[in-house]
């Protein structure tokens, strides 16, 4: 079982992560965590406003990837067939994010309730346990960030003219995303 604990961002938090915090996206077939299934992982961990370490791949999820995912995303079919099946993946991503997993690290994520359920959904399936304390962008942006005509990821990063050259590609939208919070941690409070 995947415990996650959305944190309430106030003083304490914000010190948090200005010294240490992961950001995180995943790829799906769909948008329904029951039914549909993380096709690529991707975190960054940020050190001091920083990225220094990064975590991406692939998944070979054993389902069929939809041309309209395609499309988005740029990940085919073929591109997942030689790539680490769950079990694999999710061991490398487990060892990326064990501070994480232990509530050490505190993650973030755009939408984090998407990334989020996917993520305990998978985790539940395959019976891995771990705990995450989060936060969520999209929800920061809103109270922090002013001026942008909506707070879907991409809008905010023009906005704060953070440059994603990859957009629906999990490694460069969590990225993104660390960016997006360094900004926020720097001009909140």
């Amino acid at each position: 079982m995947l415990e996650l604990i959305k944190v309430k961002y106030d003083q304490d938090i914000k010190n948090q992560l200005e010294k240490r915090f992961i950001a995180f996206d995943v790829e799906t077939t769909g948008l329904n965590p029951k039914e549909e299934r993380i096709i690529e992982l991707g975190a960054v961990l940020f050190e001091n406003g920083q990225a220094v370490q990064k975590f991406n791949t692939l998944v070979n999820a054993e389902v069929e990837v939809s041309e309209f995912i395609s499309n988005l995303t740029h990940i085919t079919n073929e591109m997942l067939e030689n790539q680490p099946r769950e079990e694999k993946a999710y061991k490398m991503f487990q060892e990326f994010m064990k501070e994480a997993l232990q509530g050490e690290v505190l993650v973030c994520a755009h939408n984090a309730q998407f990334d989020m359920s996917f993520l305990k959904e998978t985790f539940d399936r395959l019976q891995l346990t771990g705990k995450i304390c989060y936060v969520d962008t999209l929800q920061l942006s809103r109270k922090y960030i002013h001026g942008p005509y909506n707070y879907k990821q991409g809008t905010i990063a023009h906005y704060l003219h953070i440059k994603n050259e990859n957009a629906h590609r999990a490694y460069d939208d969590a990225y993104v995303c660390g960016q997006i919070l360094n900004h926020i941690v720097k001009g909140s409070f």
